[in-house]
């Protein structure tokens, strides 16, 4: 963790404890392949537990979510602190059980404190302590409607994501069903061609929802197509694995199936089958395994959401069925290109491109619903990105496209609010040189000054930080807005309703927020969280 500029000394006597308090845990004094097994086999059992408690909707998304971060401070601190190697250990063992439960929860303390930790670094926040108690010195959680738009819209983003799926109702069951083999506390399956092909089918509508950018993206090694198709190959076989594990739990496998809860291929075994079943050749493979494989390509801090293969050992390959379930694929991959010096330009080069196909996309969905758009250069002024105009309203709204990788860490949430509040400020821009009847800007638009004029910020999934937001400039997701458009009356409605901010959630009616308190050995963290109060996505018209 970091703390501020200039932290006081029992903030950084508090940071130094926080951070070593990891290395108590048993865990760590074995070899990376027992201890990695172990910790992944339990953060199996928290989330088959959560789905069988049938939670869903809004609390399943939170869970979903908080799953994959809780997972990467305790796997990277086995990958620094264990021997490597070592043996996969197949059986549930009580004492290595309540060491890895212990270490995951302290997973989920650590994302709290590391959340308010890296905000005072980077100067978004104040942080102060009160004997052993540390909290916000301001009201950092001020207009927290924009963090709940964030979170409450997701399911309307992802309501066909692989980890909202009832396998039972999409998968070969029977041929599942049929294959399984229990014995004790072990189970097993044939895996063949024609099961493989009848569950990739199934999934192929969801699989579909997970990738938007162009397939034939062309990185160094491999393209955006290529990934795609060995994602979907491994996302294949951890949706059997999961589901023959409820088999196998419904028809008695002792301890729950835990002993083979994760898919531990050979490496070879696992070359073998992608590349059967992807038809990707064998160089590429290996090179997007070398990629997604936890702690190569030079990453200095791996993170199981980027790199979800675990390499146990020389052997064996560790895939956690909800690691990949709950992987949001193509913008994982995105993150992790970023984060490789050969790949990175390219990647750069590639999003460009990406703009061009959002007011594409837009100007497409809208084409029938009577309105006039223009885009293109100003001299002396930003860029328009897209203007909606119904000249028959004497209406106009400027949009600023943003289309950038939906944050997971508190680094990227800063980074990309502050791209935002950029494209906040080139608004403002836009709409100054209207007010005073800038005739290049008024030519290009082909209005006059009786003309209504707003500006808004549309973003591909995600809406920036409270701490960014502009009383004159809302912020929107594109399909938001596609669909307001719409459904409107007239485009001044529309533009009332963005500037009222009607689209964001209301506190206590479709959330609320409750205090929460994170505890690392002595010290407490006083932070506050969302608790969503519907069930389904938030999406108002």
């Amino acid at each position: 963790m970091q703390t501020s500029d200039n932290p006081t000394p029992d903030l950084q006597k508090a940071e130094q404890e926080i951070d070593n308090y990891y290395k108590s845990n048993p865990l760590l004094k074995l070899p990376f392949a027992t201890a990695a097994w172990a910790l992944l086999a339990f953060s199996e059992e928290f989330m088959l537990k959560a789905h069988s408690a049938g939670v869903g909707g809004q609390y399943y998304g939170i869970i979903t979510d908080n799953f994959i971060n809780d997972l990467n401070a305790p796997m990277y601190w086995l990958y620094n602190s264990c021997k490597k190697g070592g043996q996969v250990p197949f059986v549930r063992d009580d004492d290595v059980f309540q060491s890895s439960w212990t270490l995951f929860n302290l997973g989920q303390e650590y994302r709290l404190f590391g959340t308010a930790y890296t905000y005072a670094s980077r100067g978004w926040l104040e942080l102060e302590i009160l004997e052993s108690t540390i909290r916000p010195a301001d009201d950092f959680f001020g207009d927290i409607e924009y963090e709940a738009y964030n979170r409450l819209i997701k399911p309307h983003q992802s309501a066909k994501a692989l980890s909202s799926i009832d396998f039972g109702n999409v998968l070969p069951f029977n041929a599942i069903q049929h294959s399984l083999k229990i014995q004790d506390n072990r189970f097993r399956y044939k895996l063949n061609p024609r099961m493989i092909s009848e569950t990739m089918t199934s999934l192929k509508p969801t699989f579909d929802t997970l990738f938007s950018l162009p397939g034939e993206w062309q990185f160094s090694r491999y393209s955006l197509e290529d990934f795609r198709k060995v994602f979907e190959v491994i996302s294949t076989i951890a949706s059997i694995h999961l589901t023959a594990r409820g088999l196998a739990i419904e028809r008695g496998c002792a301890a729950r199936g835990y002993a083979d809860s994760i898919y531990v291929p050979t490496g070879n075994e696992l070359l073998r089958r992608i590349v059967r079943y992807s038809g990707v050749p064998d160089a590429k493979v290996l090179s997007i395994f070398d990629d997604l494989t936890y702690g190569n390509s030079g990453i200095k801090h791996p993170d199981p959401a980027l790199q979800p293969l675990i390499k146990l050992n020389s052997e064996r390959y560790a895939i956690a069925p909800h690691l990949w379930i709950c992987s949001a694929a193509e913008r994982n991959l995105t993150v992790l290109l970023n984060r490789l010096p050969a790949e990175k330009v390219i990647y750069a080069k590639l999003t460009n491109e990406k703009e061009n196909l959002m007011r594409q996309r837009l100007t497409d969905a809208l084409a029938d619903e009577g309105f006039r758009f223009i885009s293109g250069r100003v001299p002396n002024l930003p860029d328009i990105d897209l203007a909606i105009i119904r000249d028959s309203e004497k209406a106009c709204l400027l949009l600023e496209l943003k289309w950038f990788i939906e944050p997971a860490t508190v680094g990227e949430i800063i980074n990309k609010s502050e791209e935002i509040e950029k494209g906040i400020s080139q608004l403002l821009q836009l709409k100054r040189a209207f007010a005073e009847n800038h005739k290049p800007l008024l030519g290009k638009l082909e209005i006059n000054s009786n003309y209504k004029l707003e500006g808004t910020v549309i973003s591909d999934n995600w809406i920036g930080h409270a701490k960014v937001q502009s009383p004159e400039i809302p912020i929107i997701q594109i399909d938001h807005l596609i669909a307001k458009l719409k459904a409107a009356e007239s485009l001044r409605s529309a533009m009332d309703w963005l500037k009222d901010r009607k689209y964001l959630p209301k506190t206590d009616q479709h959330f609320k927020v409750n205090n929460s308190t994170a505890t690392i050995g002595r010290w407490k963290l006083k932070w506050c969280e969302i608790e969503p109060l519907i069930e389904s996505a938030f999406f108002p018209l």
